[in-house]
């Protein structure tokens, strides 16, 4: 339970203690936590589903929501090294989910596309999901709509240079129970 001063100049404007902010804070960054738990459950079970692994996932995700785009761009956009993406492509061609085609502008540019199989299972896959999150948001305002909007956009930003920063080894030195860095080719203990 929470208690709320309400400011008697202005009754829209409500004052909480330090402790009621830090209480919520502490409720938003378990909920952020959970809704990444929840939504790595859902590829995982989609990628199974789907026959493809997490990394062609999330190549698949990102010409969804991006469009279409060339190998480079696609490396960059889901993290991946040049060639990384390059066999995820190859991948996701054999399955059907992908295919690379040529601009119509720049004959030397190819750009990778789902196809319509990929856009049906996308639809049977997330289309309920994505309804039911239009719903949820329905009620929401113009302005608590923006919040949230900036809200995920900006959380999307700080896990990326977090991502990043473990990657460079910057937030986790060895030692002091931190394991040393292993690469794709270290075989796993």
């Amino acid at each position: 339970m929470y208690t709320l001063t309400i400011n008697k100049s202005n009754p829209w404007i409500f004052q909480m203690s330090k402790d009621v902010w830090k209480s919520l804070v502490d409720e938003v960054q378990v909920a952020v936590m959970q809704l990444q738990n929840v939504s790595d459950a859902v590829d995982e079970a989609a990628a199974a589903r789907l026959g493809v692994n997490r990394t062609d996932m999330r190549c698949m995700g990102c010409v969804f929501a991006l469009g279409p785009m060339t190998a480079g761009e696609l490396a960059g956009a889901a993290r991946l090294s040049p060639s990384a993406a390059t066999i995820a492509i190859d991948r996701l061609e054999r399955a059907g989910y992908a295919r690379r085609v040529r601009d119509v502008n720049d004959r030397r540019r190819v750009t990778v596309v789902p196809t319509p199989q990929a856009e049906y299972v996308a639809q049977a896959v997330w289309g309920q999901l994505s309804e039911e999150d239009e719903a949820g948001l329905a009620g929401h305002t113009v302005g608590e709509l923006i919040l949230i909007r900036d809200f995920l956009r900006a959380t999307v930003s700080r896990h990326a240079r977090q991502a990043d920063r473990i990657r460079q080894g910057e937030t986790l030195a060895e030692g002091n129970g931190v394991p040393p860095v292993r690469d794709a080719e270290t075989p796993q203990p």
